[in-house]
């Protein structure tokens, strides 16, 4: 926090406390209402990842796994011919399965992370998913279109 004259507790708004005691109280509970919109929003957020499933089969069929948003195995399904693979090629297969699904991860953190969150709380959401392509860099992650910055609005329509 800054001790310059004037500067703003961090995330307080700079002329809350100005005015007389009814706009005061009346920005105290505005601003408490936004954290508690956010502290929802964050909740709903970490739930969803908490529910986040992502399956893959292998190459060959032979194996289906579930993982979680943590990478976790939570299930590996074989198909009947299991018995006719070589160990070795049981255990690529499996391990192929894995990647693949964990190659999902990103993308589907940043689909539950955009929803949860919205377009205003982005730079949030690209710092848990950033967390997210560091634990998994072979991930795949769609490109999201750049944002206009305030500055660039040109006075036009939206839908031009």
């Amino acid at each position: 926090m800054s001790t310059a004259k004037g500067a703003a507790m961090e995330g307080i708004p700079n002329d809350l406390f100005r005015g007389d005691p009814q706009d005061i109280e009346r920005g105290l509970d505005e601003w408490v209402a936004g954290l508690e919109r956010n502290a929802a929003r964050y909740e709903e957020l970490r739930q969803r990842v908490d529910a986040v499933r992502l399956t893959a089969t292998s190459p060959s069929g032979v194996v289906t796994v579930t993982v979680d948003a943590n990478g976790a195995l939570l299930d590996a399904r074989f198909a009947d011919r299991v018995h006719q693979t070589a160990p070795d090629e049981l255990t690529h297969q499996l391990l192929t399965a894995i990647a693949a699904a964990k190659q999902r991860i990103v993308a589907e953190v940043r689909e539950v992370a955009d929803q949860a969150l919205g377009e205003d709380a982005r730079e949030s959401a690209d710092r848990i998913v950033g967390y997210y392509r560091e634990r998994f860099p072979d991930s795949e992650e769609p490109e999201r279109p750049a944002r206009r910055g305030d500055d660039e609005f040109d006075g036009g329509s939206i839908y031009d």
